[in-house]
């Protein structure tokens, strides 16, 4: 395709996908309510704070959903340490009410404490995160108190290139389509504040799938000119910190990767996806796909094979958490089903709650080695040849090989009854078939 039927798709999506007016006053409307009745009991309280609103609303980049979520930064006094902070927190919030709304209050646990206000009816979550008032970046006790700098900072970047705010948007609705979005461990993304920077450092949402397209090693942003060259962030900046295939210095603070979230897994995903787009542009790189059971079914039966659902639930914390929980069972799950069966295509999905969904295209395996003693353990290698009349020597040890008849059924019920004690541990507390 040309430049220009990428730029007609790239307008269209703009269209599809930017918020209105109407919905952003909306949006403001909700968060000034809110805000009230927080400076409302600050003011009760005598506690000396402020509240801002962050995230995508501040900066007028929010993706048009379902579901919209508000970020608040409740700002204290830095003479405050983090138990008093947290002591405010629960005081603010008993028994919160937002006049004219029906909302439920809900406690976050985090780096900081932080609540989740609710207006199921409206569709809208508010976040609201505790902070540190600061007047440098070097001063921050916690991540989110650079957040007031990061607004600032995106904020005079748009103001100077109006067009960066669509550029911006754009980038967000694609990552999400990919399933690249958010710097949370189970997704191992883009952070929203990742996404805004690497669109000012490449000037363009086309320049940023190319850069990612073409790139064959580490790709080095450093806006700020923090450091001489991309040796100097290689040999300085911290190891853990320069882990990640892109290393995108924050301009407010020069010790800090904001990519650092990114896995390798992620960025080759997405590098394919920006790939597939540029080759051919559609708005269908833009649409957020679930699995498709009918053709995961249809293939399983084509190759003959199994398909397989499981539905997995946890007690841990909605978000992080428990998506991280749940897709560390995932694999789990992955690697006991694989002694019975070939794995062929396998998928988790998770949508922010207490439980998710793992897909599987299975066969069953030909045969299953069975591994016994060494040779020089005589009295282990007769009990072996007892149990097992067909039996070959293999690398010093006696060995077996039997074919599975195992369904999967069997498998979950035995997978259920021998991992108790594990799945307690990973706070699993159901697996069943869906």
């Amino acid at each position: 395709m040309s430049i220009n039927n990428i730029n007609e798709v790239l307008k269209e999506e703009i269209k599809r996908v930017s918020v209105g007016k109407e919905e952003y006053k909306y949006l403001n409307e909700i968060s000034r309510l809110t805000i009230k009745e927080i400076e409302k009991r600050l003011k009760k309280l005598k506690i000396n704070a402020s509240v801002f609103i962050g995230g995508s609303l501040a900066k007028e980049t929010v993706v048009k959903k379902e579901k919209h979520d508000i970020d608040l930064f409740l700002r204290f006094d830095k003479k405050y340490p983090e138990p008093q902070i947290n002591r405010f927190m629960r005081k603010i919030f008993f028994l919160f009410k937002v006049p004219g709304f029906k909302a439920k209050v809900k406690k976050i646990h985090g780096s900081r404490d932080y609540v989740q206000i609710i207006f199921k009816k409206h569709g809208v979550m508010i976040e609201v995160v505790p902070s540190i008032k600061i007047a440098n970046p070097e001063e921050a006790r916690n991540i989110t108190d650079l957040s007031y700098f990061h607004i600032k900072y995106v904020n005079d970047k748009i103001k100077k290139h109006k067009k960066l705010s669509d550029e911006i948007i754009l980038a967000k609705a694609f990552c999400h389509a990919q399933k690249c979005y958010g710097a949370e461990s189970y997704i191992n993304g883009f952070s929203g504040y990742a996404l805004e920077l690497l669109i000012i450092n490449c000037g363009s949402f086309e320049k940023f799938l190319n850069a990612v397209a073409d790139s064959s090693g580490k790709i080095v942003f450093d806006s700020a000119n923090h450091y001489k060259n991309v040796s100097e962030v290689l040999n300085v900046l911290n190891p853990a910190k320069r882990q990640s295939p892109i290393i995108l210095i924050d301009p407010t603070s020069k010790d800090r990767n904001a990519a650092a979230s990114l896995s390798q897994e992620t960025f080759d995903k997405f590098k394919d996806a920006c790939r597939r787009f540029l080759n051919n542009p559609s708005i269908e790189h833009f649409e957020h796909k679930k699995v498709s059971i009918d053709k995961m079914r249809n293939y399983a039966m084509e190759i003959e094979g199994a398909f397989a659902v499981f539905h997995v639930e946890t007690n841990k914390q909605e978000g992080d958490i428990a998506g991280t929980k749940l897709l560390k069972f995932h694999s789990f799950l992955g690697k006991e089903l694989e002694k019975n069966f070939d794995i062929i295509e396998q998928h988790f999905e998770y949508d922010y709650g207490k439980d998710s969904y793992n897909y599987f295209i299975i066969k069953r395996k030909k045969e299953i080695v069975i591994y016994g003693p060494a040779l020089n353990y005589k009295e282990g290698v007769e009990n072996f040849k007892k149990t097992h009349r067909i039996w070959y020597i293999q690398d010093g040890k006696i060995c077996a090989a039997k074919s599975p008849e195992i369904t999967v059924k069997q498998f979950l019920k035995e997978f259920n009854r021998r991992n108790k004690t594990q799945m307690k541990q990973m706070g699993i507390t159901k697996v069943e078939l869906a």
